[in-house]
């Protein structure tokens, strides 16, 4: 059954007619005198569970951090440099670049379009 393809409202019907199902037969062990085991999933509470730990902040690891760590974070948010943001006269921010006036290394201020080197 592909669970995906159903919207909400397939899934409401499809959960009450399980429920029905489960309720039917569940009588039909009743009157047949056939044990079975009930199970109340909200009864037992989390902290019960053996999977849960109570002490949540033991795991985390108490780590230095060294100039390697800081560097492979870093890295992740590393781009170009010679762009930055400046703040416009109405709000908002759009992004400059440092070789803004050098019209050899900036094609913009020749009437072009700005093109990454080397792409």
């Amino acid at each position: 059954m592909n669970i995906e393809a159903y919207n909400l409202d397939s899934l409401r019907r499809l959960v009450r007619s399980l429920q029905d199902e489960n309720k039917r037969l569940k009588e039909q062990l009743n009157k047949a005198n056939i044990p079975y085991d009930t199970e109340n999933v909200f009864a037992e509470k989390i902290e019960n569970i053996q999977e849960y730990d109570p002490d949540q902040g033991g795991r985390i690891m108490n780590q230095f951090i060294t100039k390697d760590l800081a560097n492979r974070y870093f890295s992740m948010f590393w781009g170009r440099t010679d762009v930055y943001a400046r703040r416009g006269a109405k709000g908002g921010y759009f992004p400059q670049c440092n070789n803004r006036w050098n019209n050899r290394l900036c094609p913009k201020q020749r009437g072009g379009e700005a093109k990454l080197r080397g792409m």
